[in-house]
């Protein structure tokens, strides 16, 4: 199953675009909360990517990044990714903990990834269950994992999985940032083309 830009009227990606902007702000606004901090999000981006191109967002893969992902099923299916560059997941990891991490930290201990799993599990909770509750769709999300690794690598679970499918996915990329402490991640929101009709046709769209 292929998709092409062609294949999606202005209407279908305003409305991606504005699912991923109510279901990013809403995660933006609860982690802002748990943080005690001013986050905003950037404008999210609807894209058709190649699956190959998945990695160029956050930098290539061989960029070292640390990344929450968890699975979502039940009416649609598909994964939510919190992705970070390690030093900007070093960053937050210091925010949650108190802590201040030498320049080259790179050994995550297991305070540090429980740390930032809890945040990307507030956010991804967040924006699933927002994408559920505007679309009436019962969605259920299994607990989330945390892998620190080369962007291609954390990845090749994603494009393996829906490449069952296609070898092209939908992807709202929505950043976020911190005026204070940058927090210059991707929250992504990937499934395939069949999930994405279902959410239009929950909406009352038809093709």
């Amino acid at each position: 199953m292929n998709m092409g830009n062609h294949e999606l009227s202005s209407m279908k990606l305003d409305i991606l675009r504005e699912l991923g902007n109510i279901g990013a702000g809403n995660a933006t606004t609860a982690l802002s909360v748990m943080l005690n901090s001013n986050l905003r999000m950037e404008a999210p981006l609807v894209k058709i990517l190649d699956f190959n191109a998945i990695a160029d967002l956050v930098g290539g893969p061989d960029t070292l990044v640390a990344a929450v992902l968890t699975h979502f099923n039940g009416a649609i299916k598909g994964m939510t990714l919190f992705v970070l560059q390690v030093e900007e997941a070093r960053n937050l990891a210091g925010v949650m903990l108190g802590k201040t991490y030498p320049h080259d930290y790179m050994d995550f201990d297991h305070m540090d990834k429980s740390a930032l799993k809890e945040v990307g599990n507030i956010l991804m909770s967040s924006y699933i269950s927002s994408i559920g509750t505007m679309t009436n769709l019962q969605l259920r999300a299994d607990p989330p994992a945390i892998c620190i690794d080369m962007a291609g690598s954390v990845l090749s679970l994603p494009i393996s999985e829906l490449g069952k499918i296609g070898d092209q996915a939908l992807v709202i990329d929505s950043k976020i940032l911190d005026n204070e402490r940058p927090i210059d991640g991707f929250l992504m929101f990937v499934t395939d083309e069949e999930s994405f009709e279902h959410i239009f046709e929950a909406l009352g769209i038809g093709c």
